[in-house]
């Protein structure tokens, strides 16, 4: 051992705790101090972003519901007045006393309308309108009109703004009779865009400016902005670039006002209903703020936190020490224990080289015990499954036509099991309940196994109490209590005319369904004493009618997958005494 190692090993761990603590405590706040000075922008851009394109969409989504809303509203005024009895000319109908007092109703329930008329295509008709109408209105609304009229589709005009600053709109929507073209009615409003003045100085707080533009860029209303903002949002980027392809769009921009340039992030989002759209934006200093104050808070924290790395690495270094100092006089004495990981630590402390040494001599003890144990279990394993196979053979060695039936039925049963996607575990347990679904044939006498014709009606009420008799035999064994269920009800029938216990459908185990149809392919193309085999595609052909009546059909779609892949056939001296699909001897 040289000279520099011999003085590692007899460093004490105190002061090497200490170094390692405060590098763990500073390094990462250095860091993550780099790191995050140079994220926050690109974060904060974006949540900034995200922001503004949420405030946009929420108050272009308002606006829109509340204009169709209002559009619905007209459209279904008109459709009552012309789904009523009357007339069949709209100008005659629109003379009944009714229409006027029906009109004058809806008006009084909606009192955001200020202006109201329902006219024929000749302009005759119903109006409503306070006695301050003023010529823009007026003229609004017959524009509204002779569009509606001309185009047959609802018209939307925002009409300037009153002394008051109120934003109100005109719309006029056509109503046109099923199958025509040409509307009957036009029924226009002026009416109140409460909602705009509502959400706009919601969302316009801080620093946040709110407009709605028309589809020509003008802004037709705004919230929060002087008008030397709103003149150069007009020539913005966002909006020349929202004329081109009106879609939600987020940009940041430069927007030079009052002879300064100043750097926006802006969000535009079209009014769908109408043509319009809604701008949100704010100027990028005032988003950017959290970053300066995130990177100072930062660098506050960080020599914070230096000099508590220093006290708690003094302080942690002793603490941790002293309980390592112990472990290191006593590891000795539980060295023989079962421990079951090899330090493998040189030259880092006097007390950790020791207790590697006494860890590692624990290691190896371990090791070997839990390698005996694996060979244990492994030979108690195969010990049971070759005396599981033993007993089956042994079944299966009283009837000399059924040589083998066991393991392959097992072996079938394991495929299908595989093919339903079933766990390791399942797979094993199928395996055995198969391997074993005959055993309770040991306690059927040997005449009526190996008789040579059909069964009288006593002897098949014998052979049908073989299930019962295997599951008598297994139950006391622990290890077999999940099998249990292929032994016993293998005969059960899906349609409940099985035996022992009738059971049907679901009620019937899943081990027991995949035994059942596994036990039927060997049977059928094995041959027995009252019968030669038949060919695999017969006994295929039979299982696939058996579907739904006597088999799972899952469990059926499960075997035929598997014999379409060639995991399942049959025995192979059989094979070769078979034709295909067809029936060698009776």
């Amino acid at each position: 051992m040289g000279a520099l190692d011999q003085l590692r090993s007899r460093l004490k761990l105190r002061h090497l705790l200490f170094v390692l603590l405060l590098v763990l405590g500073i390094v990462p706040v250095l860091i993550s101090n780099l790191l995050l000075a140079r994220q926050n922008r690109e974060y904060l851009q974006t949540q900034e972003k995200t922001n503004l394109t949420r405030s946009a969409e929420a108050l272009s989504s308002e606006l829109n519901e509340s204009l169709a809303n209002t559009t619905r509203q007209l459209s279904q005024l008109g459709d009552a007045v012309l789904a009523a009895p009357g007339p069949d000319s709209p100008t005659d109908r629109l003379r009944e006393p009714w229409v006027g007092a029906y009109i004058g109703s809806f008006l009084r329930n909606n009192p955001q309308l200020l202006a109201l008329r329902v006219l024929d295509r000749d302009g005759t008709g119903i109006r409503f309108a306070p006695v301050n109408l003023t010529e823009p209105k007026s003229v609004a609304l017959d524009t509204a009109f002779e569009e509606a009229r001309s185009h047959s589709k609802p018209v939307y005009r925002f009409v300037e703004l009153a002394d008051n600053n109120e934003p109100l709109a005109v719309m006029a929507a056509p109503i046109v009779a099923p199958g025509g073209s040409e509307p009957r009615l036009i029924v226009e409003a002026l009416t109140r865009l409460q909602l705009i003045e509502a959400v706009f100085r919601r969302e316009a707080r801080g620093a946040v400016d709110v407009f709605l533009i028309d589809s020509q860029g003008k802004i037709l209303w705004s919230e929060g902005a002087e008008d030397s903002t709103r003149q150069a949002v007009q020539t913005s980027d966002l909006v020349r670039d929202f004329l081109r392809k009106p879609l939600n769009l987020t940009s940041e921009y430069d927007l030079r006002v009052g002879g300064k340039t100043q750097s926006m992030l802006g969000q535009v989002s079209p009014v769908t209903e109408t043509g319009w759209a809604v701008v949100v934006q704010k100027p990028a200093a005032a988003a950017f703020e959290f970053v300066r104050r995130m990177v100072w808070n930062t660098l506050i924290a960080s020599a914070i936190l230096v000099l508590l790395s220093l006290v708690f690495a003094a302080f942690a270094a002793r603490r941790i020490s002293d309980p390592i100092q112990r472990l290191a006089a006593t590891s000795h004495e539980i060295a023989e224990g079962n421990f079951g990981q090899r330090v493998e630590i040189k030259g880092v402390g006097a007390e950790i080289a020791t207790l590697a040494q006494d860890f590692n001599r624990m290691s190896g003890h371990v090791q070997s015990h839990v390698e005996q144990l694996k060979r244990a279990a492994q030979v108690n394993r195969d010990l049971f499954i070759s005396s599981i196979r033993a007993f089956a053979a042994a079944i299966d060695a009283k009837d000399p036509y059924t040589r083998g039936h066991s393991e392959r039925v097992a072996a079938f049963s394991r495929t299908i099991a595989r093919h339903l996607s079933l766990k390791e575990e399942v797979l094993h347990r199928v395996w055995i309940g198969a391997l074993l679904h005959d055993v309770g044939k040991i306690g059927i006498e040997d005449r009526i196994l190996k008789k040579g014709g059909v069964l009288s009606a006593d002897e098949y009420e014998q052979m049908k109490l073989h299930p019962v008799i295997g599951a008598e035999i297994l139950s006391p064994i622990d290890q077999l209590r999940e099998m249990l269920p292929a032994v016993r009800w293998h005969h059960e029938a899906w349609n409940g005319r099985g035996y022992p216990d009738a059971l049907k459908g679901e009620d019937i185990p899943l081990l027991a369904r995949i035994v059942a149809v596994a036990d039927c392919f060997d049977a059928i193309t094995t041959s027995r004493p009252y019968q030669r085999a038949y060919a695999p595609a017969f006994g295929v052909e039979t299982i696939t009618k058996l579907a739904g009546s006597r088999f799972d059909a899952k469990v059926v779609t499960a075997f035929l997958k598997a014999f379409d892949a060639g995991e399942i056939q049959a025995a192979p001296e059989e094979q070769e005494a078979s034709g295909p699909h067809a029936l060698v001897g009776a």
